[in-house]
């Protein structure tokens, strides 16, 4: 089973290279529930409805309606829920920051986060 899995990961990298998801958020509360410290390099949990595979390369298109920015992030995914949690978490994936410029995305949203990075997640979204 593990081999059909990385051929078809590796089918589906060459035929179509990295996926693409877009997440909007509004408020540093919602980053904060997003955000994933424990994640080497940093990462981010994206709600969403499609499959994906551990280790699939997804390009992430991240607004911060608050602050006005737009980041393209690279990403890899090493985190699925697939379906609502015990604490009614959504389904979705957990991309570690890959990329050049991996440890600037996790500097700038953890300075973006400020003081309540130290503090857990009232409700985090994973």
């Amino acid at each position: 089973m593990e081999d059909t899995n990385k051929q078809a990961q590796d089918k589906r990298k060459k035929d179509s290279g990295p996926a693409s998801l877009s997440m909007a958020i509004t408020e540093k509360s919602a980053l904060h529930a997003c955000y994933m410290p424990f994640i080497k390099d940093g990462g981010l949990f994206v709600p969403t409805t499609e499959k994906f595979m551990l280790h699939d390369d997804v390009i992430l298109h991240l607004r911060l309606v608050e602050d006005g920015k737009k980041l393209l992030i690279p990403g890899r995914v090493v985190w699925i829920a697939s379906g609502v949690g015990q604490r009614g978490t959504s389904p979705g994936v957990g991309l570690q920051f890959t990329g050049e410029h991996r440890f600037r995305v996790k500097q700038f949203i953890e300075e973006m986060l400020g003081d309540t990075l130290n503090q857990p997640a009232a409700n985090p979204a994973y």
